[in-house]
């Protein structure tokens, strides 16, 4: 079913109690909101809602009762755990795995072979203006290539874990985390390096 509106691929499998749209609820895909892609071979899980204008690449696993929120955009061969949360207008890679109960803020983007584990938090503003009047201004942080996110991570807004890191668990990163460190704490601190054994040596095409 497609046209240029929307299209989910007839490989996909859609499981029960599905929204797909909001307000909509299908079973198997009866029926789409303008904007929302889901590729060829998917598996979505019992009780997601995806929201009108999110693009899910090929191959991907959207586990049970995870919400993707308007503007999230995932590449291909990626997986977004059991009820975790995408806030949308976000950019995840291909090759990601997103375990499960994770947040995924607003203006975030999370770039190819990237693994987060369970309870992973990031924030997209510096101040909490609820009930106050004033503007609110997201920065959204970034996790680059290949980095490996541990248990009950905390990401600070406007911060960049860089390629390959290896962030330990309970970490809260509040600065820049430079390409290819180790790194854990509260707040974060490099204590080392990734080896050079456990890095990435090319791009693969598939998980």
């Amino acid at each position: 079913m497609s046209n240029s509106d929307y299209f989910i691929h007839k490989s996909s499998y859609i499981d029960d109690n599905v929204m797909i749209g909001i307000g909509t609820r299908i079973e198997r895909f009866t029926h789409v909101m303008t904007g929302t892609r889901i590729g060829r071979d998917c598996q979505i899980g019992h009780n997601v809602v995806i929201y009108q204008d999110c693009q899910i690449g090929d191959s991907c696993l959207i586990g049970d009762g995870a919400i993707l929120r308007p503007g999230t955009k995932i590449g291909n061969n990626s997986v977004f755990g059991t009820m975790s949360v995408s806030e949308g207008d976000n950019q995840i890679g291909d090759r990601v795995t997103i375990h499960s109960q994770c947040h995924i803020t607003k203006t975030v983007v999370i770039e190819d072979d990237v693994f987060i584990a369970p309870f992973f938090c990031g924030a997209n503003t510096k101040v909490i203006s609820h009930g106050r009047g004033y503007p609110v201004v997201m920065e959204g942080y970034r996790i680059k290539r290949g980095a490996r996110i541990a248990i009950g991570v905390l990401v600070l807004p406007d911060v960049t874990i860089g390629e390959e890191c290896l962030i330990g668990v309970g970490t809260v990163v509040t600065k820049d985390i430079p390409d290819y460190s180790i790194a854990y704490g509260i707040p974060a601190r490099v204590v080392g390096s990734v080896p050079n054994e456990e890095r990435l040596r090319s791009k693969p095409t598939s998980l």
